[in-house]
């Protein structure tokens, strides 16, 4: 970045090539190989034949996000208590979701499969969403939106009750309020998929190339085979505490980087860095399809409380929320539009 960016340069070394690419290998997506993943996903260009091009976002759409409303959803997604996938609670984190975006207008459908996991078989299933068309026909799942922004809904299963409000819930709260401010502004909210992915969580302490991500491999899966694709993927993960840093990933394009640096304001409540290395998470399977990402996620190796009993809902903050969801909200505005190629 030049001299003035807004950026700090160094961030903690957190960085699993290996790991990524073993990932990428295993992961197989269909018309886009996982090979061009890397200088895809670094292309300056952000429309691509085959993509929904942006039509454009308002500028100043950030300012209607309300942390304190993305806190409260936080709140109730916690009360319903561990929610890893295929349990009760993972079933009440999907009603309570489907209710809150009901509300505001979009409607949803669920993404249901197995797969083989050291738990057995397991019964996965991701949320996605969307407004309906302006003529309240159906919706088409098999044709992109320009944007997807996602994250995920369950809490690693644990040998103790790990209710993620942090890991999990803020990004669940941020998308949640995101939905009604968009729907307030319907030119640019019909442009945009929410995804609450299930299974970002491994089984096993870490995630490995056969445990973790299952629900953002299932969905960029069948992402690869609709008959156009987003250009633009933001996902978001434990991004609630302004004590930590957030990083965001290096091998996003150049436009993006360009875009967040002018969307971050002085008063951001916590630093902005450029991780080292690839962060292993939801948005690599999406890259993997050949889709730019954007991925913010907090300093988690330096939270005490990650994956732990105390990831609860006091390391979340409100204001934290809100400074996340309206620079997620002006980095969409300050990418440039124009329609696919």
């Amino acid at each position: 970045m030049p001299p003035h960016s807004k950026f700090t340069r160094s961030a903690a070394s957190r960085t699993l090539a290996p790991l990524l690419l073993l990932l990428l290998l295993a992961f197989g997506c269909g018309k886009k190989e996982a090979a061009e993943s890397g200088s895809q996903a670094a292309a300056e260009t952000i429309a691509k034949p085959g993509r929904v091009g942006l039509a454009g976002f308002p500028a100043g759409l950030g300012e209607d996000f309300s942390g304190a409303r993305a806190h409260r959803h936080v709140a109730q997604l916690v009360a319903i208590g561990p929610r890893p996938p295929s349990s009760s609670g993972y079933q009440q984190a999907l009603r309570l979701v489907e209710t809150r975006l009901g509300e505001s207008g979009w409607r949803c459908t669920r993404q249901t499969f197995l797969e083989e996991t050291p738990a057995g078989l397991i019964s996965f299933t991701n949320l996605l969403a969307r407004l309906p068309p302006p003529d309240g026909g159906e919706i088409n799942w098999q044709e992109s939106t320009a944007v997807l922004i996602g994250g995920h809904l369950d809490s690693k299963l644990m040998s103790f009750p790990f209710v993620g409000a942090n890991d999990g819930g803020s990004s669940t709260g941020i998308l949640i309020e995101l939905a009604r401010v968009l729907a307030a502004k319907p030119a640019a909210g019909s442009q945009v998929e929410l995804v609450f992915f299930d299974g970002e969580e491994a089984f096993r302490p870490n995630i490995t190339p056969s445990d973790g991500l299952y629900g953002s491999k299932h969905y960029a899966g069948l992402l690869s085979r609709r008959g156009s694709w987003p250009s633009v993927g933001i996902v978001l993960d434990i991004v609630g505490d302004p004590n930590f840093e957030l990083h965001f990933n290096p091998e996003s394009p150049a436009v993006f980087q360009r875009a967040l640096e002018a969307a971050l304001p002085d008063a951001f409540p916590t630093t902005v860095r450029r991780a080292r290395g690839q962060i292993v998470d939801d948005h690599l399977p999406l890259q993997a399809t050949g889709l730019p990402c954007l991925h913010l996620i907090g300093d988690f190796q330096r939270m005490n409380y990650w994956h732990r009993p105390g990831d609860t809902l006091d390391k979340v903050d409100a204001e934290m929320l809100g400074a996340v969801g309206r620079l997620t909200l002006d980095f969409l505005a300050g990418l440039p539009a124009g329609p696919a190629e």
